[in-house]
């Protein structure tokens, strides 16, 4: 078995080595080797098909050619995004910061934070939301919750580069859980990456791209219980590329407004597919996002081989079964 603190040493140095290369260098090369696993015989491209089926199962008006397209351009813009990282966590913070070209909403979020009411940020995989993490803390102290790296080299570094500006990350478990109460209930502000499968599955099951699937029950604890201003908030690449970064917040009355947890995690699902629609190749499409349903695991990501020679002959999403079923309809 593999040491994982050595694991972690290796891909440390890894990421120092590529900080020290020019950005555009830097998330070339990133785009050109996640390219090349798109060219790739598709029974060896795994992450590949694990992009077709979302795409193909959440846009069912898309033809077979259109999401080769959208998923090759959608795995470069993940490898400008990983490789992004080394710079976002190893240079100087004003030298990332000043890639920031527009920033839409940021008045209102000001606001928000300088009232005595908290602020609840909810934001996405998708484009450069690491330089997120960057801004949010040079505006303020700031609390971040995050998934602990299991290399716990690894951890510490990525957690000391996103504290460089002020914001505190804590991890996604019950002392972490405890830190956000405690930080809403003085009124600061929390930040959460809220469109990923939460770990447990007695989590509610809520309408995603017209699937129901796990969804984190926290986020409605947060807002039932404080009552927080309420930001959608997503970081992409502009027309320039990784030079032209845009942040936006989207104040979310909709979200705070609802009356039932039902209804809260439904309107936070319903604003980060806006922010995915509006940015469709820069989302992290890779991952097992409708893996599982009420009854069990669906079994698109297991059988993406064949399904995907099936799309590709044409046949259509109903027989594929990529379209919603009895368990996404309202219960």
């Amino acid at each position: 078995m593999k040491n994982p603190s050595s694991d972690g040493r290796r891909l440390w140095l890894a990421m120092r080595f590529l900080s020290l290369l020019p950005l555009s260098v830097t998330t070339g090369l990133g785009a050109f080797l996640a390219g090349l696993i798109t060219w790739l015989p598709l029974r060896y491209a795994s992450a590949y098909r694990v992009v077709l089926i979302n795409l193909l199962a959440t846009h069912p008006q898309m033809s077979y050619a259109e999401a080769c397209r959208i998923g090759r351009q959608s795995m470069k813009e993940l490898g400008r995004t990983l490789t992004e990282f080394t710079h976002v966590w190893n240079r100087p913070v004003q030298e990332t910061l000043g890639r920031i070209s527009m920033i839409e909403g940021e008045q209102a979020f000001l606001e928000a934070t300088a009232s005595e009411r908290p602020v609840l940020l909810l934001s996405l995989h998708q484009g450069s939301w690491e330089i997120s993490n960057l801004y949010l803390g040079d505006k303020g102290n700031i609390l971040v919750m995050y998934q602990p790296h299991p290399a716990t080299l690894m951890d510490a570094v990525v957690k000391a580069a996103r504290e460089r500006t002020g914001s505190r990350l804590i991890p996604t478990n019950a002392q972490g859980v405890k830190a956000a109460l405690g930080a809403l209930q003085k009124g600061g502000t929390l930040a959460i990456l809220a469109d990923h499968n939460p770990g447990n599955r007695s989590n509610p099951f809520v309408p995603f791209f017209g699937y129901r699937v796990p969804t984190p029950a926290l986020i409605d604890k947060f807002i039932q219980r404080y009552r927080p201003h309420v930001f959608v908030v997503s970081c992409f690449r502009g027309e320039g590329g990784v030079k032209d970064i845009r942040l936006r917040f989207e104040p979310a009355p909709e979200i705070e407004q609802a009356g039932d947890t039902e209804a809260v995690l439904t309107a936070m699902n319903a604003g980060l597919q806006r922010c995915i629609d509006r940015n469709l190749t820069q989302y992290q499409w890779t991952y097992k996002r409708f893996k599982w349903t009420h009854s069990g695991r669906r079994t698109w990501y297991r059988q993406s081989y064949p399904l995907l020679k099936r799309a590709r002959r044409g046949e259509s999403r109903e027989s594929l079964g990529l379209l919603p079923g009895p368990e996404d309809s309202p219960s």
